[in-house]
């Protein structure tokens, strides 16, 4: 198993099938998501986008098994989004 967030974190949406889909850019470009570099992707989004993905996010994140080794940078990355 590698060290990526998708494969660390067992229940992943981007991972799920179904309802449960979410789509991760992280996931997408192979990386994990305190790695990404969000800020070019939010740009791309609505306000309306923005704040769905934020809340989901806000809501989510903290549950993640790599929440706890990560949290000084995912909670830099959650700030970026409209609360």
């Amino acid at each position: 198993m590698s060290n990526k967030c998708w494969d660390i974190n067992l229940n992943c949406m981007a991972k799920a099938t179904g309802n449960a889909y979410r789509p991760c850019p992280a996931f997408e470009l192979k990386k994990s998501c305190w790695e990404l570099e969000w800020e070019p992707f939010l740009q791309k989004l609505s306000a309306v986008q923005k704040e769905t993905m934020g809340k989901l996010m806000k809501e989510n994140c903290p549950k993640c098994p790599v929440y706890d080794s990560h949290q000084k940078k995912i909670d830099q990355k959650l700030k970026l989004f409209v609360s």
